[in-house]
């Protein structure tokens, strides 16, 4: 009975042995279908990351290009506000002038 009972415990170990291998080869089909679907989905989300992140570069770019417009144009109204404010200035001392010399005209003659 003892030799039966061994050659069915072979039996037995070689069935789950192949069980094993059965499971091991099944789990390698699903792992290998997963990853191409996986693959496939990223590769897609890889490319609009990849374009998305040259829509911010070219964003930042044009962003920098207008910022250094507007300085441009403050610099330049700044320097608009400063030379109207000296014109008004030199206006005001010329008219203030003026009366003077109308007055010492008015005496020589």
């Amino acid at each position: 009975m003892a030799g039966i009972s061994a050659v069915i415990a072979v039996i037995a170990l070689f069935a789950a042995l192949g069980a094993l291998w059965m499971v091991t080869e099944a789990v390698k089909k699903i792992d290998l279908r997963t990853r191409r679907v996986v693959e496939s989905q990223t590769k897609g989300m890889k490319s609009s990351f990849s374009e998305l992140a040259h829509l911010v570069q070219k964003n930042n770019k044009t962003q920098e290009a207008m910022v250094s417009r507007i300085r441009d144009v403050v610099k330049s109204r700044e320097s608009a506000n400063l030379e109207i404010k000296e014109l008004k200035h030199e206006i005001e001392s010329l008219k203030n002038q003026q009366p003077a010399n109308s007055a010492n005209g008015r005496r020589k003659a």
